[in-house]
């Protein structure tokens, strides 16, 4: 399916009331941001005539049965086609700006804007009150956050803590707002509300949180280092394919016997050092990697056995670990100034353009 102006879970929860089957029928490898037109497959455990689907911002584009199911991890990368309306002489610096990157590493692998919320940037707000346990203030932060909100309905809920009166207030389209205004007029607080959510919803605030902390590691790192390549003793790193998606499996420390033949490694695009996405599993680096995750961890006031969450046991997280850097494949610059580039899973878009964007404005 192509979409335009649809985010994927918004998306998924439509498809489905339309079609009338849960949403767990309904599996894809991973989701897409609501800027811009996104193209990927679904899998629909359902018998129906995908031709006859009438849904505005949605086009099927083919159909076909399989016997294999797609699920989330499945994909391999994604293809980007970027208009940055840029005249040729910033076409110049922009090539420059990607030879330059790429000499020193790649650009830093940071989790993109749009993982903490496309209009209200608070999702890891949320993420942290629930891995802290405060249930009751990440459902009302996500009703009415006051740095972000200004709609009279959101301001009079948090005033009046009426969820009747909110409910007639608050728009159709809050489908999640109202979800949890429900569950209040049903109980009488917003303890468990989140338990009304979709688990994949719930868990998106989880990893924007795990996310923010992984960006203040990243960014911390970047202080002390020459190029993304460096590595430390202390650090783990791991291998990666063509477009550097690293084999999780094949965790390699880094100490000061093999530093050097690891480096080398590390400079030819064999191996990636890794930064943690803390959850409940993960151990502290070693040496001064480790010293610059626990220096975050102690200003965020976490430890990491936090993220096994006793009161919505399903949002709990082991944690893993992300590379701090990768290069874009296949890269050029189109006509008119238009960036064509393949990267791998899990790896935003916006954090290369950014890249070119603030090289620009300086």
């Amino acid at each position: 399916m192509r979409l335009t102006n649809w985010d994927t879970n918004r998306f998924l929860i439509y498809l489905a009331r339309y079609l009338g089957i849960s949403k767990k029928r309904i599996t894809y490898c991973g989701t897409k941001d609501k800027r811009g037109k996104t193209t990927q497959y679904f899998c629909l455990n359902h018998n129906f005539d995908p031709s006859g689907i009438n849904i505005g911002g949605c086009e099927v584009i083919e159909s076909f049965r399989s016997n294999q199911i797609l699920g989330l991890g499945d994909l391999l990368g994604n293809r980007f086609t970027i208009d940055l309306k840029i005249n040729d002489r910033d076409i110049e610096a922009v090539k420059n700006i990607h030879d330059e990157l790429n000499l020193k590493g790649g650009f830093p692998n940071f989790f993109g804007l749009q993982r903490f919320g496309s209009l209200r940037t608070n999702t890891h707000k949320i993420g942290k009150m629930l891995t802290l346990g405060e249930y009751e203030e990440a459902a009302r932060t996500y009703i009415y956050d006051p740095e972000f909100d200004t709609e009279d309905y959101r301001i009079n809920f948090a005033k009046n803590n009426d969820p009747v009166a909110a409910m007639k207030e608050f728009p159709e389209t809050l489908n999640f707002e109202r979800s949890l205004l429900g569950y209040m007029i049903q109980h009488g607080n917003l303890k468990e509300a989140f338990s009304v959510f979709p688990k994949n919803l719930s868990m998106i605030f989880i990893h924007a949180y795990q996310s923010y902390i992984f960006n203040r590691i990243l960014s911390l790192r970047m202080r002390i280092t020459e190029s993304m390549n460096q590595i430390f003793p202390g650090d783990i790193v791991m291998p990666v394919d063509y477009l550097f998606n690293p084999d999780k499996s094949q965790g390699i420390s880094v100490n000061r016997i093999n530093l050097e033949k690891i480096q080398g490694m590390v400079n030819s695009d064999r191996l990636r050092p890794t930064i943690p996405i803390f959850g409940y599993e993960t151990e502290i680096s070693r040496d001064g990697p480790g010293e610059l995750e626990a220096q975050i961890l102690e200003e965020e006031k976490l430890d990491t056995r936090m993220f096994r969450i006793s009161g919505y046991p399903d949002l709990s997280s082991k944690g893993e670990r992300r590379i701090i850097s990768c290069k874009p494949l296949n890269f050029s610059i189109l006509e008119g100034g238009i960036l064509d580039f393949q990267l791998g899973r899990g790896v935003y878009a916006t954090s290369l353009i950014r890249e070119f964007l603030k090289e620009n404005e300086a």
